[in-house]
């Protein structure tokens, strides 16, 4: 268990090392923790949002009711509706046309409903689970959670269960996670996309004094295990959720070589797959990315995004009174690039296209092209 020292007076602290003692000689009653029992942040210390989001966009009106969800609560809601629906009730009836697809490492659900249909359960899934929205678009199918910590991470749940909010005021896992779904209407179905970033709380000296939120790797077996939980709320039995995740998993095919490559003197990335596959890999990268989408196409294979750049050297700053009577917005709003997915022969390209829809070749295309690769390793 680590301490958070920010939330410790001089008697709590005091406590937390009694408590800490103790561990050693519990440890036999402290059994492993859930794998996944989140609690939204959003209230707590704020992580800084990355260039192409404003705080404008945070929608706090998304709130889970009565406080964080846990996973405890959530599997014993499931519990009782599932005893309910034997005794011939239908509080969660079984979604029928629901089937985890997979293309390698890439991991989708089908789900045979319209997404006006689906969008808002997605909405009402991640509140349940203990998450806030802190963004959400239902135009391009884009919603994307607030950060929030994995309780189950911290050990010591005995402890946790028997001090209750004492334990959760001093502990913490150090690591923050916020997830990403997409929605895609594809051949009259729903395909949903789940990704999620990772921050872990790093020291930075040696004495343990200072410490600094830094990207982690996202971790696919959380991302599977969040469809599988996704299945459940959507009203399919556990085990059979359980057992497509693991179905998918095993039929994922092994690969060597980098999924996308830069092709040799062109503002391009090369995949060798067919455009439907990769044009869902790259919503997946742009996803993970923390690009803001604001349209999307399966059918050009285009994905519209906002991107702020600041690593261009020019100086950024707001428009003043006078130059905004004149329609200057400054420099600070971030510019819609599309990115464009097509096929030639058995391979795919990724070119990034600006305003007027030429081929972008400069250095910021360049930049959104590096990220997106190093999102599909």
């Amino acid at each position: 268990m680590r301490i958070n020292a920010r939330h410790l007076t001089a008697s709590g602290l005091i406590a937390a090392f009694t408590l800490l003692a103790g561990c050693n000689t519990v440890s036999e009653l402290i059994g492993d923790g859930e794998q996944v029992d989140y609690k939204s942040t959003v209230r707590g210390d704020p992580l800084s949002l990355p260039p192409d989001l404003s705080a404008a966009e945070i929608k706090p009106q998304y709130t889970a009711p009565g406080g964080a969800a846990s996973a405890v609560a959530y599997n014993q809601s499931v519990a009782e509706a599932t005893k309910a629906n034997a005794a011939g009730a239908t509080v969660l009836p079984t979604v029928a046309g629901m089937e985890v697809k997979r293309s390698g490492d890439l991991r989708w659900l089908e789900i045979d409903q319209d997404p006006n249909i689906v969008y808002p359960k997605l909405i009402a899934f991640w509140t349940d689970e203990g998450f806030t929205i802190n963004r959400d678009n239902a135009q391009a199918g884009i919603i994307e959670t607030d950060w929030a910590e994995n309780r189950a991470k911290i050990p010591g749940n005995f402890l946790r269960r028997t001090l209750g909010s004492i334990i959760d005021m001093v502990s913490d896992s150090g690591e923050r996670e916020r997830f990403h779904t997409r929605l895609e209407r594809v051949n009259g179905k729903t395909e949903v996309y789940i990704s999620h970033e990772r921050m872990v709380e790093t020291q930075m000296d040696r004495d343990g004094s200072q410490f600094k939120w830094l990207p982690a790797n996202e971790d696919p077996g959380l991302n599977a295990a969040m469809m599988s939980r996704l299945m459940v709320f959507l009203g399919a039995d556990q085990a059979r959720a359980e057992q497509q995740i693991k179905q998918s998993a095993a039929a994922s095919a092994v690969t060597t070589q980098p999924v996308a490559s830069f092709v040799s003197g062109a503002t391009a990335l090369s995949l060798n797959e067919p455009r439907d596959v990769a044009w869902r890999r790259v919503g997946n990268a742009i996803s993970a990315a923390g690009f803001k989408i604001d349209q999307t196409d399966a059918t050009a294979g285009t994905y519209v995004v906002r991107y702020l750049d600041t690593d261009t050297g020019v100086k950024r700053q707001e428009a003043n009174f006078i130059s905004r009577m004149w329609g200057d917005k400054g420099n600070l709003t971030p510019l819609p690039y599309t990115v464009a997915v097509n096929q030639q022969g058995a391979q795919s390209f990724v070119t990034i296209h600006d305003q007027n829809g030429n081929h972008d070749e400069s250095a910021t295309a360049q930049r959104i092209l590096t990220v997106l690769a190093q999102k599909m390793q």
